[in-house]
C-alpha cells in the first residue's frame, strides 16, 4: 500500500501557468458531448496556448467572461493521475474555485441514462489521493458546495440523485463481485477521478464540488431515459461555479 507522507515540502512542485487575465474559477470539463457541442464550435470564447516550465502546451483551454469576469473553461486529462496533476497547475496559477462534471456510470437500474447525480461523497479505489490525505474507505464531498448545487438544481427544473460514488482507477476491472458490493456500499455510480480531486481539493484548501451525468448502464436499463440538456447543464454548472 502507499504510505501516506504529510511533509509538503516536495522535490519540485506544479509551475505557474500565468494565464491570461488572472481567473480565479474554473470548469473542469469531463464531457465529451459538452465540449465538442457547445465550446469547441463557440467563436466567441477566448482560445489561447498555455505552455508550462517543461515546454507542454495545453490547448483544450477556453475562457468565458460572465458579468465581466474571466472563467477559465478546460478539458482535463481522464483518470485520477491525470487531472489531478492538471488541476494541479490550475490551483498554482491561482484558480481558487473549481466545479468539475462529467459522465459515470449507473450502479443502479432505476437511474435513469442523463440523470443528474450529485456526490455525497467517494469510495477512494484509485492510487492518488493517498499521497495527500491519509487512507481512508471513503472521502466526504464539501457539504456547502453541495446544497449549492442541490439548490441551483432545483431552481432549474433538474431532478437530481444524491448517494456515493466508486472512485476506481481500473475500469476494465469492475467484476459483478465487486459491483454488487459498491451498490451495497451504498454507491449509485461509478468514475474515474471524483475521489483523487477531493483529496487534492482538501490538501490545497480550495473550493471544490464535482455532479455527475448518469450514462453506462452497469447495472442494466430499468426506466427510459432523460432528455440531456446540455446547455441547461452548462449554465447551471457556471452558476454554481459563482456560488460556492
Amino acid at each position: 500500500m502507499i504510505k501516506y507522507d504529510p511533509e509538503r515540502k516536495t522535490v519540485f512542485g506544479p509551475s505557474d501557468l500565468k494565464l491570461n487575465g488572472s481567473p480565479s474559477k474554473c470548469l473542469l470539463i469531463f464531457d465529451d458531448e459538452i465540449w465538442e457541442e457547445l465550446i469547441l464550435p463557440n467563436q466567441e470564447l477566448e482560445t489561447f496556448p498555455v505552455t508550462n516550465a517543461f515546454g507542454r502546451v495545453f490547448d483544450t483551454y477556453r475562457y468565458i467572461k460572465i458579468n465581466g469576469e474571466k472563467i477559465l473553461l478546460v478539458y482535463p486529462t481522464m483518470g485520477s493521475a491525470g487531472c489531478v496533476c492538471d488541476t494541479e497547475l490550475l490551483i498554482a496559477s491561482g484558480i481558487k474555485q473549481i466545479v468539475a462534471f462529467g459522465t459515470c456510470g449507473r450502479l443502479n437500474k432505476h437511474i435513469a441514462q442523463n440523470a443528474i447525480i450529485l456526490p455525497t461523497s467517494a469510495y477512494r479505489e484509485e492510487g492518488t489521493s493517498y499521497h495527500y490525505i491519509p487512507a481512508s474507505d471513503e472521502i466526504n464531498v464539501d457539504k456547502d458546495a453541495l446544497a449549492v448545487c442541490r439548490d441551483v438544481f432545483k431552481k432549474n427544473n433538474f431532478t437530481t440523485i444524491e448517494g456515493k460514488i466508486w472512485t476506481t482507477d481500473a475500469v476494465y476491472r469492475e467484476t459483478h463481485g465487486k459491483v454488487a458490493l459498491m451498490k451495497e456500499r451504498g454507491c449509485v455510480g461509478v468514475e474515474m477521478e471524483l475521489s483523487a480531486l477531493l483529496a487534492l481539493a482538501q490538501y490545497r484548501k480550495i473550493k471544490f464540488t464535482e455532479f455527475l451525468i448518469g450514462d453506462d448502464p452497469v447495472d442494466g436499463n430499468a426506466v427510459e431515459p432523460i432528455k440531456r440538456r446540455n446547455k441547461d447543464i452548462f449554465d447551471t454548472a457556471i452558476e454554481i461555479l459563482n456560488n460556492i
